[in-house]
């Protein structure tokens, strides 16, 4: 008798400051709005939030410390949870994405992660992809660079708006426009939202100002496709707005006029 696919619902716990976190290594299989079926795996010492971003959109919520008592997941243990989540399923999922509770370069044998992820697909899922949502920070590294060009896709994290105000912090645009140049093809992430943060002055990144900005960086980063996307859950700032699709729609026009080759998808 086949197995069909187990769905799982619950594969996030709220936190008690605001913001949902993974549950485990492997989450999922659940419908992503951008690559349909997909098992997400967390690198993150469970129950905390870490990155080298601070998005006030971010679902997950906004950093913590490091959790008492969590460390690391090991290859082996992230290997060992992905061969039993693929294994549960007789219809393998589409996807196999780095994403969790923060940024996943961040794990310190990411690249060893990485291989282990790989030869577990190779074996028992052969015909799925596997994928990195970055924000693209650790990029230039030469063990992440060689990590990244391993997998399928490299989703790399680049918002229109300032970013202090939009990812949190300040940081070098430049580089990772570098980055994503040298880790061609990339798939551009763009979330797209606006005013109302309780972290400073309020700011728009859908704005004529923010856009104009905006696509020269886009142009140097020379990504195959662009996804734009606004709030679909709860973000970390409750003062944040969704952006309605009709102006997603315009930016999107935008962006196939300055790069006529480049696909741009509104999710």
């Amino acid at each position: 008798m086949p197995r069909t696919l187990v769905p799982r619902t619950l594969v996030r716990r709220a936190r008690p400051d605001g913001g949902t976190l993974w549950e485990s290594i492997v989450n999922g299989p659940v419908r992503s709005r951008r690559l349909g079926i997909s098992l997400g795996l967390n690198l993150l010492p469970l129950g905390s939030k870490l990155c080298t971003f601070d998005c006030p959109y971010c679902e997950c919520g906004f950093n913590t410390p490091r959790a008492p008592h969590s460390r690391w997941p090991s290859p082996d243990e992230v290997a060992h949870a992905l061969r039993r989540a693929l294994e549960r399923n007789a219809v393998a999922p589409e996807w196999i994405t780095f994403a969790g509770n923060g940024e996943p370069t961040m794990h310190p044998r990411f690249a060893v992660v990485v291989d282990r992820v790989l030869a577990v697909r190779a074996e028992v899922a052969r015909e799925t992809r596997v994928g990195v949502l970055t924000n693209g920070l650790a990029a230039g590294r030469p063990d992440i660079t060689k990590a990244l060009r391993r997998v399928d896709a490299r989703m790399i994290k680049l918002d229109p708006g300032p970013a202090e105000r939009v990812n949190g912090v300040a940081y070098d645009a430049g580089a990772v426009v570098d980055a994503c140049r040298a880790l061609a093809p990339v798939v551009i992430q763009a979330m797209v939202t606006r005013t109302g943060t309780t972290r400073g002055e309020g700011w728009d990144g859908s704005s004529e100002h923010s856009v104009a900005a905006w696509l020269p960086l886009l142009r140097r980063a020379e990504p195959t496709e662009v996804h734009l996307y606004s709030l679909d859950r709860a973000p970390a700032d409750p003062g944040l707005q969704k952006v309605p699709r009709e102006r997603l729609e315009q930016m999107a026009n935008a962006i196939r006029r300055t790069l006529p080759r480049v696909k741009v998808l509104v999710v």
